[in-house]
């Protein structure tokens, strides 16, 4: 079992805290200095990670990996979230980690993620608005990252300028705009662009009124979070594959790793629904647009594969989420067309062909 050393810091308020961490993990680190910051005492269990302790396994049972923060006995895994949720649930004493600005939060939150994505070395439609804003996205077909933006934008009942974007020949308003990665999606809000699907997502529902898509709960938002980055890390990555694989064993891999995606996903629906129409309970959230923007893609996958990614025999719950998420006005009016993927992906795999043929 792992050593277990007690760290005592000025805490205000009661409450229990225990992280779970490792030698020489940075990521860990980046949370033992945002509890410091914000002068919380907590208890540090060193994990064995070649025998991981019981504690670990359960407390983060899809990763299970470290950093894991436990709060009066809620575990919260990966290391952003687990800062964010500092932040929010302890903003009683200490110095803040996000501005109160909420442009300067979305900028904040695009570099951490850079930092994690790049510099670790481990790793025009219009449609009616409430309010004067002008808001400018920039997209290009078939990406979904782009049409999750623009569920979020329809669910808060924001009018917007789209601009197609021709990612062979990229528009300078692009390159300024998102310098650093120079793609889709990107929003500009009053002239200031927001990159990166996510950010732009929770920088929607922080700066314009109407639904929210993440709970006030700091707990059930950083499950939210947690659930948004497994879509992201897992089932897209192995998905992916499945279609546009070059090998037959590389989409019978992706194939295999799709499914047992799947199933992570059919169990978190849920726990986080609670018998509720969504993963946000009664209404819409931010998990529901993550995977909703998927929807027109998986039927192209059964079109192509001919294999059913939300199967009604093994996944009931995800399978009966995804018919009543489709059928919701909003989401009637933004998923794309299932014909225009099937054509995207048949088109790739010529060109992938040809190109194998003359190397």
């Amino acid at each position: 079992m792992p050593k277990t050393n007690a760290i005592e810091c000025r805490m205000a308020g009661g409450d229990e805290l225990n992280l779970l961490g490792t030698w020489p993990s940075s990521f860990v680190t980046r949370v033992q200095i945002a509890v410091g910051l914000k002068g919380l005492s907590f208890e540090y269990a060193e994990e064995d990670l070649n025998n991981k302790s019981e504690l670990l396994l359960s407390s983060n049972p899809v990763h299970k990996k470290v950093p894991v923060l436990i709060h009066d006995g809620k575990p919260i895994s990966e290391s952003q979230i687990i800062l964010q949720y500092i932040d929010e649930a302890f903003n009683f004493n200490g110095a803040f980690l996000l501005s109160a600005d909420l442009y300067e939060r979305a900028v904040a939150r695009f570099w951490a993620a850079y930092i994690d994505d790049k510099a670790c070395i481990w790793k025009s439609i219009t449609h009616d608005m409430a309010g004067g804003d002008e808001l400018k996205l920039l997209g290009a077909f078939p990406s979904a990252y782009v049409t999750r933006v623009e569920l979020a934008l329809g669910f808060k009942g924001l009018s917007y300028e789209y601009v197609k974007e021709d990612l062979a020949n990229k528009s300078e308003l692009l390159l300024s705009s998102n310098p650093v990665h120079k793609k889709v999606p990107v929003l500009i809000h009053n002239g200031k662009p927001i990159s990166e699907s996510q950010v732009i997502l929770e920088y929607i529902d922080e700066a314009f009124t109407g639904a929210s898509l993440l709970s006030r709960d700091p707990y059930e938002r950083a499950v939210a979070r947690f659930w948004v980055a497994y879509i992201d890390d897992k089932f897209i990555t192995s998905w992916y594959p499945m279609i546009l694989g070059k090998t037959r064993e590389e989409k019978e891999e992706g194939l295999k790793q799709t499914f047992a995606a799947v199933n992570t996903l059919e169990r978190a629906l849920k726990d986080s629904s609670k018998g509720k129409p969504f993963f946000g309970g009664d209404t819409v959230g931010l998990v529901d647009i993550t995977l909703g923007s998927l929807i027109a893609w998986m039927k192209a996958t059964e079109v192509l594969t001919g294999a059913k990614i939300f199967d009604p025999a093994k996944t009931p719950l995800l399978a009966a989420w995804t018919e009543r998420f489709a059928e919701l006005d909003t989401t009637k009016k933004v998923l794309p067309d299932v014909a225009g993927y099937v054509e995207y992906v048949n088109k790739r795999r010529q060109t992938q062909a040809a190109t194998a043929a003359v190397m």
